[in-house]
């Protein structure tokens, strides 16, 4: 396999060959601007190409006449230089000017008018006053000046856009977006600058009119007075701020620990931010949100009451002429010298109406589980001895499955504290489902495994049941145990859909922790609830019907967490 390896060329690396481009280019300019100016001096002064003449006339013969060639020779060598490094570099020229450009843009424009006018007066000066000559200084700073300025206008179209009014005009109107918070934090920021600019002006005025006035009694005292007195007032308008600071961190805070105790469920958090704060404004909006969550809630929880309600007294109106459809199905069973096709009909009868019996009584008690209206009945048992008496009650059922069942529980007691017929009815519908819907002649494996406390964290208990799916799992777990959902939506197979819903929902309710997961055609749930304090002493467990045979290998518990 072919290795590709990552550049080590960093960033910097074409920013550095972009400077150095273009100060290869400024160095050409300027070059090329000297050499222009002085083309054109000599054009427009005769006298002073005489002299330039005679100056090098002088050199060539004079004193050093092997210097100059050498000279020549090298400054050509230096200007060809600047040119190949400049046109090698020429890309990297270009992402520099265009940073460039992105930081002039920063700039407003008077300030990039101010520094064009000194760099100009400099100039000026350095003609003047020097021996530079007069124009040439200025001549070269104005090429430079005009380059910057056609780079800045060609990289940056709004140029005249950026300037001292219109970042005014937008600070003003950002301040007026501002909270409360923010424009009260700004002003008294301002208002701190303007009080020791203030006092810091008094002290020098004062201190300029002692210094002009003359002689009198007191003039001695009266200078470290005011020095004394100026330091005394700069020091304590800073103390204020320091002190306003913290008192807005103090109501920070506190807003901070009400939104963890609403994030924690406390919806009657009081609010102590007192009105003179800062962050009053917050502490209000944020007492309206606790108030709308509140309100949500209750009628939340009203809407479950209300459903609840609605479920209860639909399923006692079903079930009082349920009661009397079976009864009198049952009845006709006992009529003797009925046709075979008509017992075939009665059979069927009473078949669908178990079946819908079933289901009422399911979505009544999923509903109940779901709203936290049921009724536990919570008892330290052995979650093993539980799982082993479920297990022998449905030995039919497993038997009519045809499939192989493999059972691995400890001897060991494993003491939980739960509701016994509610999670009876958990393992119930976790073995039916299993029967129903496993791969046939496939394997399924009903372990149990215990991990006591210790240093690692408190002890439990956990139940895990894996299987095969006769069909393809298209939905991930959350969707799996939803209410009135199945595995596979289009299988004709008898149930209500609520079986995982109904099992989650009761397992949760007792205390415990109810996990699904699936990996393809593999299906895993596991019930997980902490060990009780009180342990059981150990006794011989409950033989069971397909009960793994001595010297099979154990089944390897998957980690489910």
């Amino acid at each position: 396999m072919a290795i590709k390896w990552k550049s080590t060329e960093k960033k910097g690396g074409d920013l550095f060959r972009g400077a150095l481009s273009w100060l290869c280019f400024l160095l050409l300019l300027c070059a090329f601007t000297s050499g222009a100016f002085l083309l054109i001096t000599v054009a427009l002064d005769p006298s002073l190409a005489a002299s330039i003449g005679d100056a090098v006339v002088r050199v060539t013969y004079g004193d050093y006449p092997r210097r100059v060639p050498v000279a020549g020779g090298c400054l050509v060598l230096f200007f060809a230089g600047l040119l190949a490094l400049t046109i090698a570099f020429a890309q990297d020229r270009k992402a520099f000017e265009a940073a460039l450009a992105r930081w002039l843009r920063r700039i407003w424009v008077e300030v990039k008018l101010l520094a064009i006018a000194g760099v100009l007066a400099v100039s000026v000066f350095l003609g003047m006053f020097t021996n530079l000559g007069f124009w040439w200084a200025p001549f070269t700073a104005g090429v430079l000046v005009l380059y910057f300025l056609c780079l800045d206008i060609g990289k940056n179209r709004r140029f005249f856009g950026h300037n001292i009014i219109h970042s005014i005009l937008k600070a003003l109107t950002n301040y007026k977006a501002m909270t409360t918070f923010e424009q009260r934090s700004i002003r008294r920021l301002f208002a701190v600058i303007a009080v020791i600019v203030g006092i810091l002006g008094a002290a020098a005025f004062l201190l300029a009119a002692l210094d002009n006035a003359g002689p009198f009694p007191g003039r001695d005292l009266m200078l470290p007075a005011l020095v004394l007195s100026s330091g005394a007032a700069v020091i304590g308008t800073v103390v204020w701020y320091v002190l306003a600071l913290k008192q807005d961190l103090r109501d920070w805070n506190i807003l901070m620990a009400q939104i963890t105790e609403m994030y924690g469920g406390n919806l009657n958090a009081v609010n102590h931010v007192p009105p003179t704060s800062n962050l009053y404004d917050c502490a209000m909006q944020l007492n309206m949100i606790r108030t709308g969550i509140q309100k949500a809630v209750e009628e939340g929880t009203k809407a479950d009451r209300t459903k609840v309600e609605l479920i209860t007294n639909v399923s006692h109106d079903i079930k009082t002429p349920l009661t009397s459809i079976i009864s009198y199905v049952e009845l006709l069973k006992k009529e003797p010298d009925l046709p075979p096709h008509v017992m075939d009909y009665v059979n069927t009868i009473s078949q669908k109406a178990d079946r819908l019996n079933h289901i009422v009584q399911d979505v009544f008690e999923v509903s109940k589980a779901a709203t936290g209206n049921i009724t536990l009945n919570l008892e330290d048992l052995d979650l093993g001895k539980l799982l082993q008496q479920t297990l022998g009650e449905m030995e039919q059922t497993m038997e009519r499955s045809g499939l192989v069942w493999r059972v691995e529980i400890p001897d060991t007691p494993a003491l939980v504290h739960t509701d016994g017929q509610r999670m009876y009815r958990v393992f119930q519908n976790l073995i039916r489902n299993c029967a129903q819907y496993s791969l046939e002649g496939s394997r399924v494996y009903v372990n149990m495994t215990t991990q006591p406390a210790g240093p690692q964290g408190p002890g439990f208990a956990q139940v895990s049941i894996r299987n095969v799916s006769k069909t393809e799992i298209t939905m991930d777990a959350e969707h799996l145990t939803a209410r009135f959902v199945r595995g596979d939506q289009n299988r004709t197979t008898e149930g209500s859909g609520l079986g995982l819903s109904i099992a989650k929902s009761f397992t949760e309710a007792c205390g415990g922790r109810f996990g699904l997961r699936t990996d393809g055609d593999l299906f895993l749930v596991t019930v997980t609830f902490p060990l009780a304090a009180r342990q059981a002493p150990a006794y011989p467990a409950l033989p069971s019907e397909g009960a793994a045979p001595a010297g099979e290998e154990k089944i390897e518990k998957k980690e489910t967490e």
